[in-house]
C-alpha cells in the first residue's frame, strides 16, 4: 500500500494497540477508523519526527486501502481551525499529515484534562466529530430548567448564567471553554490591547450548555481581554464584564 501523499510505500505497524500505515518518507500516517483517537501525544509525536521529506502534494490524495478519494473532515468544535485530517468515506480511515496529527492531538489532550478537571466522564469515541456531540450529552441533565429561567435571562448578569471559564494553551493554540445554567448561544470578543485589533468568533452556534474553541488567531503572548456574549431563545443578548485574558494552565 502506497502514500496517498507523496506515493512511497507506506509500513503496517501497532501503535498504542491501533494498527496504522506509515510512511517514513513524508511522515504521513493513516489510521483506521477511530484509531487516531486513541494513540497518544507522545506517539504522535514520534510518528511526525519519523520523516524524510516536508512536502505535501496538491494532487488528489487516494485511501491507501480502496483507492477512495479522500476528503477533508468537517467538525468545527474538535478540529483546530488550520488543521486538515483526511477522511476515507469506505472504510472510515483517517489520513494526517505529521504536523496536522501533533497539533490535533495536542488540542485533544487539552480537551482531555478540561474533562478531568470538571469531573465529566469521557464518552467512547466512534468518530472525531462525535467528540464533542458527546460531550452534550454527557452533561444533559443539567438542561432541567424553568421556563421562567428561560424567559427572563435577558435580566440576569451574564457571569450569573456561566460556571467556571476553563483556559488554557498548547504552542500558539487557545482552548477556551463553559457551561452555562441553561442552553444558550454564545461568542467571544477577544482585544488585543498590543495590537489594538478585535477578534469575535462563534462559540456555539446553536442553543447548547457546553461552550468551547480552539483558535489560532489570538496571539495569546500579547495583552488580551475578553467579553462573552450569550443569547437566548428569544435573541435577547446579555454580556459579560471585559476580563483580561488568564492562562489557567499552559501545556
Amino acid at each position: 500500500m502506497f502514500c496517498p501523499n507523496c506515493k512511497e510505500k507506506m509500513n503496517e505497524d501497532v501503535v498504542d494497540s491501533q494498527l496504522i500505515l506509515h510512511c517514513s518518507n513524508c511522515g504521513g500516517t493513516f489510521f483506521q477508523e477511530n484509531g487516531i483517537n486513541r494513540i497518544s501525544l507522545i506517539s504522535s509525536q514520534n510518528l511526525a519526527s519519523d520523516k524524510k521529506i516536508n512536502e505535501i502534494s496538491t494532487a488528489d490524495k487516494l485511501c491507501p486501502r480502496d483507492q477512495t478519494i479522500l476528503v477533508p473532515l468537517r467538525s468545527e468544535e474538535s478540529i483546530p481551525q488550520d488543521v486538515i485530517l483526511l477522511r476515507c468515506d469506505t472504510c472510515h480511515g483517517i489520513f494526517t499529515h505529521p504536523n496536522d496529527l501533533v497539533i490535533f492531538k495536542k488540542a485533544q489532550s487539552i480537551k482531555i484534562d478540561y474533562f478531568k478537571i470538571w469531573g465529566i466522564p469521557l464518552p467512547s469515541i466512534k468518530s472525531i466529530a462525535a467528540i464533542s456531540l458527546l460531550l452534550f450529552v454527557s452533561v444533559i441533565s443539567l438542561m432541567t430548567y424553568s421556563g421562567w429561567q428561560r424567559q427572563n435571562i435577558y435580566r440576569i448578569q451574564a457571569e450569573d448564567l456561566i460556571q467556571k471559564i476553563f483556559v488554557t494553551t498548547s504552542n500558539r493554540y487557545l482552548f477556551i471553554s463553559f457551561k452555562t445554567l441553561s442552553p444558550l448561544k454564545s461568542r467571544i470578543i477577544f482585544t488585543d490591547l498590543t495590537t489594538n485589533q478585535t477578534v469575535e468568533k462563534i462559540m456555539t452556534g446553536k442553543m447548547e450548555i457546553f461552550h468551547q474553541l480552539t483558535t489560532a488567531d489570538v496571539n495569546i503572548q500579547d495583552e488580551i481581554y475578553y467579553q462573552i456574549i450569550l443569547t437566548d431563545e428569544k435573541g435577547k443578548e446579555t454580556k459579560t464584564e471585559i476580563k483580561e485574558l488568564i492562562v489557567s494552565q499552559t501545556h
